[in-house]
């Protein structure tokens, strides 16, 4: 997601500067500050391609995955293929071009296509941050009421359910930036070489709030409603369990590490993606009430530009967080390792099988020849007697 901000009358649009940009400092030739710009170039070409491949091999696992167990084809599993989806969809169309424009330093796709990338990258990453929203309400509707979960929650309405949070999504990413409510009157710049989301104050704060704000709050409420059900569900078990003079202190252990468990996952849930998206989003709020001279303009462009790539790291924990830290999703993965091991050991036992099967065909064939030259000889022999 790549907002800029800026107001009539405040100076506040920064110029486009990607991330390697080498300037000629004093007395510093023009020659050594372009040789900085390449090493710069292929090191942050190399970093920034290393997070899409992450992004795009942990996502794709995320789909495979549920053709080897059939354990993960349930209602709640197809919350994290749509966040999979969303996520690897930022690899595949948002990140490439980004990479890109970092590199080169310029856009070369045209006006119409930066509109569309824009609309991409916003859809694309408000659609992960929704989906994770979504997934803390299915959480909490598992574990407050689990019998009315399993009635209501259908295949059907979770189908609904994902339709709604990408129909969200587009809404506040195409239909605002192809209508160009997010335009300033009288501000432009040159597309052709560069693509930047301009936009108002209050487009900035709102779609911040849609995109953002409001969703990390319903996520912090649910995940904190969580945290207190399932401790109330653990000292209830323990009641119940003094009250039939059980004694309970081999049982204690367990709960307490189910619970502390529980806790650390969700503190990692949370933590990851406040590290993520809250510098982002802050700071996407800040540029659209900050006046900048221009001394300051490289330094704050910069720092945009890294908490952006922050925000797309997000799409590369996503998998490890939701996905690889289930048990069936493990035992899948397992699956494929397993499956990878046999195939190469049956490889492996076929060469052997091949070359123990020529050499005794060679063994046997010099055998016949040996004969067939002993029997010639005992046929001459005859042949002088």
């Amino acid at each position: 997601m790549s907002f800029l901000q800026t107001e009539p009358g405040n100076g506040s649009l920064f110029a486009v500067v990607p991330l390697n940009r080498s300037v000629a400092g004093p007395g510093e030739n023009t020659s050594s500050a372009t040789w900085r710009s390449k090493a710069g170039d292929i090191t942050v070409g190399s970093l920034l391609s290393v997070i899409d491949l992450v992004t795009l091999l942990g996502n794709l696992v995320v789909f495979v995955c549920p053709v080897l167990e059939k354990r993960l084809r349930t209602v709640t599993y197809m919350f994290i293929m749509s966040l999979a989806t969303a996520d690897l969809l930022v690899a595949c169309l948002v990140m490439p071009f980004s990479i890109i424009y970092e590199v080169t330093g310029r856009w070369m796709f045209g006006r119409i296509f930066c509109k569309v990338w824009i609309s991409f990258d916003v859809m694309f990453c408000t659609a992960s941050i929704v989906t994770l929203c979504f997934i803390s309400l299915d959480r909490y509707c598992s574990v407050s009421a689990p019998h009315r979960y399993v009635r209501r929650m259908s295949r059907r309405r979770c189908v609904a359910m994902t339709a709604a949070i990408w129909v969200y999504s587009s809404l506040i990413s195409f239909l605002p930036v192809m209508r160009g409510w997010n335009e300033i009157p009288g501000l432009d710049f040159d597309s052709s070489r560069e693509c930047v989301f301009v936009t108002n104050r209050t487009f900035a704060v709102v779609a911040s709030a849609l995109a953002f704000y409001i969703p990390f709050l319903v996520m912090c409420t649910m995940y904190f409603f969580i945290y207190r059900a399932s401790r109330l569900k653990a000292a209830r078990i323990m009641s119940q369990t003094l009250d039939i003079h059980y004694h309970p202190k081999s049982r204690r252990p367990n709960n307490l590490q189910l619970e502390h468990k529980a806790t650390r996952t969700m503190s990692i849930i949370i933590s990851a993606f406040v590290l993520c998206w809250l510098p982002y989003f802050f700071f996407n709020v800040f540029i659209g009430f900050y006046s900048n001279n221009e001394d300051s303009a490289h330094v704050v462009q910069m720092a945009f530009k890294v908490i952006t790539w922050l925000g797309y790291c997000n799409s590369a924990i996503n998998p490890m967080l939701y996905a690889f830290l289930n048990r069936d999703f493990q035992h899948a993965l397992r699956k494929i390792f397993i499956c990878r091991r046999l195939r190469s050991k049956v490889d492996i036992g076929e060469d052997m099988v091949s070359i123990v099967t020529y050499s005794k065909t060679a063994l046997e064939a010099d055998n016949a020849a040996a004969a067939a030259a002993k029997g010639m000889t005992i046929i001459k022999q005859k042949q002088t007697l």
